[in-house]
């Protein structure tokens, strides 16, 4: 990782998202078939991930140690640095890549990350569209 970017700062960038994610009609619109809770862990950061008909509710730290979600998606702090670069590099682009390289753990009912595949992708990756000091 690199000497600017710290944990809290990658935490920062995740919890943002929700903003920017329902500004996107189109990304809205893509995900408006979806509601589900997701668990994500950008780094040592836990956050619970509420999405309801393709609008993120709630991005939290604060949800019970055990709360039910659909998806858990747990990278280290390099692999979401490295995902959110403005131009990532091959085998850091992607949620697949960084699970194939080790870096990235994607459990839960895989019938719904496949069925919304595109859509958390793009969630998942937006904060590479918002710069890192917004």
């Amino acid at each position: 990782m690199s000497s600017h970017t710290t944990h809290t700062s990658l935490a920062e960038r995740f919890a943002s998202l929700a903003p920017h994610v329902n500004a996107n009609a189109c990304l809205v619109h893509r995900g408006r078939a979806l509601t589900a809770d997701l668990v994500v862990v950008v780094g040592t950061a836990r956050f619970l991930l509420r999405i309801h008909q393709g609008e993120v509710a709630e991005v939290t730290q604060r949800f019970a140690l055990f709360h039910p979600c659909a998806l858990f998606v747990q990278g280290t702090a390099e692999a979401w640095e490295r995902l959110w670069d403005q131009v990532p590099l091959p085998g850091w682009h992607d949620i697949f890549a960084l699970h194939k390289r080790g870096e990235m753990v994607i459990e839960g009912d895989t019938r719904l990350l496949f069925s919304h595949l595109q859509y958390l992708k793009d969630v998942l990756e937006m904060p590479r569209h918002v710069p890192a000091d917004a």
